[in-house]
């Protein structure tokens, strides 16, 4: 008899604690489900081959609904020889606008010391083949997806959207049945050419070289005081892009070569932003 109610009492202790687990699972599911969540996997692969550089970050929303989304392609700086997707400022940036219910990719490429000109353009590109490749998986409206990138990254961001394939810049890449160009660019403290006696002076290989109405929407941000990025240079190009008919926002904030990635970020954050809701944004 002991025996017997010994195993009731298991039995009963048994179907208690799964009930228990299943009430405890059913309360954090209704928990979280209460707030919107994003995921955020690193490293991912966008081309096979040998080069560490061809990886990105990726943050989405988990739990915005069914509906497709825009997506916003992150193109860090560092004068093409250094730099990372790891730098905070970038890091950041990717999980505030999964947060806003974007589809961020956050992109390494190779640089400099790995590959000369043009690899970097080539790289950036099939990252974005990469993301319409896969805009199904990530619920991603491959007509709505914009960059950013500050310095030697806004130069990158504006190529994704000035060139397409017919200019020769796609690379020997993955996904190449799918397009890399961009439907809309912000620049903070954008090259938009360089000195004209350098070999990395191509006019094919820079924005100046591709002055055109035919753009989607542009907004370069240019420091008053940026001893890296001369302010006339872009205010020229600006000039020439309004004067072809191109949709060109400019904005110049008092401050140095830094205005859009770390010193005037009250001024340029919600400048951006506002300039991606109503380009990306249905």
């Amino acid at each position: 008899m002991l025996k017997k109610t010994f195993q009731l009492l298991v039995v009963v202790l048994a179907s208690f604690t799964i009930q228990s687990n299943a009430q405890n699972v059913s309360n954090k599911d209704k928990l979280l489900s209460s707030y919107q969540t994003i995921t955020v996997t690193k490293d991912i692969p966008y081309r096979e081959g040998a080069s560490d550089a061809w990886k990105l970050d990726l943050a989405m929303p988990s739990n915005f609904g069914s509906e497709l989304r825009p997506a916003l392609v992150i193109v860090h700086g560092g004068g093409w020889a250094g730099g990372s997707k790891s730098v905070d400022v970038y890091q950041k940036m990717m999980v505030e606008y999964a947060g806003k219910g974007y589809v961020t990719i956050n992109v390494e490429y190779r640089l400099t010391g790995e590959a000369g000109f043009p690899a970097c353009i080539e790289d950036v590109k099939n990252a974005v083949r990469w993301l319409r490749a896969h805009a199904g998986e990530l619920q991603v409206d491959p007509e709505r997806i914009g960059t950013y990138g500050h310095s030697a990254g806004a130069h990158l961001a504006l190529m994704l959207g000035m060139t397409s394939e017919k200019d020769g810049l796609e690379g020997d890449g993955s996904f190449s049945e799918f397009s890399s160009h961009v439907n809309v660019v912000a620049a903070g403290s954008p090259p938009t050419e360089l000195g004209r006696d350098v070999p990395m002076s191509k006019s094919v290989w820079w924005p100046i070289g591709y002055i055109s109405a035919e753009h989607p929407p542009l907004f370069l941000i240019q420091g008053t005081e940026d001893p890296v990025v001369k302010p006339e240079l872009t205010r020229d190009f600006v000039d020439k892009m309004k004067q072809a008919g191109a949709e060109i926002k400019y904005l110049e904030v008092e401050g140095g070569h830094d205005v859009a990635y770390s010193s005037q970020l009250k001024v340029t954050d919600p400048a951006i932003s506002e300039f991606f809701e109503m380009h990306l944004k249905p």
